[in-house]
């Protein structure tokens, strides 16, 4: 089935390098390259616009891993847990792109829920703050106003060292009070517009989140308008205006916010994963067939010359040795004898005596 088998593994990884390959030149065209477009016409009379870079990028992309998987199949390359790691990193980028296209597609709205959201936490959290300035200055003003007033009182009553009445020193308390009651009236006039600018800026925050990026930061335009007198009398600065993220970074960014993640965000993490490295993934868990080791049946152990088993003869005649031995003792040489072996004596010599 080995014939069957790889063709239908080369198919699969074809059609998932298409589906990423797809996926990778959307989340480019929307995030990163959405220029230079140019137009191709197709049958069916419709331009396409196409990114150049965007399609260049994710086709090299796409072959790159395409490539290193077929020389993994055909046994090139040798896949374990090291190579699957290594693969993963390769095809992160990829992984990525996918996440960014499948997160988006099964949530429509995303991106313009986080990009309103992203901006109306920021004014939020200043208009908070200005109207807690506002609120402490105005307190602290009428305080001032409602302490002179008591201190007038007290003197003309009586109620210090001087005599009750309205004398020199009732006086001075009622001058200090005439002028902090001016004062206090402008400065009071001036934080009433500035809570009634801030208010506008909480309508204009009640209202029906914009359906559209340019109606975000047509919002953010009014707001900045709207709370820019009072964050003046608050003595707040205006925050930086919050600038759209790309959709592939806004993705990463809910992604990577561990008070946003729940099961959908770890299945569309698994099914970007499995896009790029199903293929692989299933190919490695298909166990290896077991290689058989094949013997030459011509081969035989050599006999052993040195054991010659001896068979004892069945009546008690003589040892006979096996055909095997009478073979090895034909074609020994036989030992000579001792005597015909043997070297010539030397002629017995006498010593003549004197």
């Amino acid at each position: 089935m080995r014939f069957l088998t790889k063709p239908i593994i080369v198919i699969a990884m074809i059609l998932l390098s298409i589906v990423s390959v797809w996926t990778t030149y959307k989340s480019l065209t929307d995030s990163i390259l959405p220029e230079p477009l140019v137009g191709i016409p197709l049958p069916n009379g419709i331009v396409w616009q196409c990114s150049v870079f965007a399609f260049l990028l994710s086709g090299a992309i796409g072959m790159m891993l395409f490539a290193l998987k077929m020389a993994i199949i055909d046994d090139q390359k040798r896949l374990n847990v090291f190579g699957l790691i290594g693969m993963s990193l390769v095809a992160s980028i990829s992984i990525a792109f996918n996440m960014d296209v499948l997160y988006r597609t099964a949530k429509k709205d995303f991106y313009l829920s986080y990009s309103y959201n992203q901006m109306r936490s920021v004014y939020d959290s200043y208009l908070s703050e200005v109207q807690t300035e506002l609120a402490e200055r105005k307190a602290s003003i009428e305080k001032g106003v409602a302490k002179q007033e008591g201190e007038l009182d007290a003197e003309v009553k009586g109620l210090r060292a001087a005599p009750q009445g309205y004398g020199t020193r009732a006086k001075e308390e009622d001058y200090k009070l005439t002028v902090l009651s001016k004062t206090a009236a402008v400065d009071l006039a001036a934080i009433e517009q500035a809570i009634a600018a801030e208010k506008r800026a909480d309508e204009l925050l009640a209202a029906a989140a914009p359906q559209t990026i340019q109606g975000i930061q047509d919002l953010q335009n009014q707001l900045r308008v709207a709370v820019k007198d009072a964050g003046a009398v608050a003595g707040l600065p205006l925050p930086p205006a919050v600038q759209t993220n790309s959709p592939l970074f806004a993705v990463f960014s809910n992604l990577m916010d561990w008070k946003t993640i729940g099961l959908f965000e770890v299945f569309i993490l698994v099914l970007a994963f499995l896009l790029d490295l199903g293929d692989i993934v299933g190919y490695s868990l298909v166990p290896n067939k077991p290689v058989e080791k094949k013997t030459r049946p011509y081969l035989r152990p050599m006999p052993d010359f040195m054991a010659a088993e001896v068979i004892p003869p069945p009546s008690g005649g003589t040892e006979t040795a096996l055909p095997e031995q009478k073979r090895d003792a034909e074609t020994l040489p036989a030992p000579a004898e001792e005597s015909a072996s043997a070297a010539p004596r030397r002629g017995m010599s006498f010593r003549r005596r004197r």
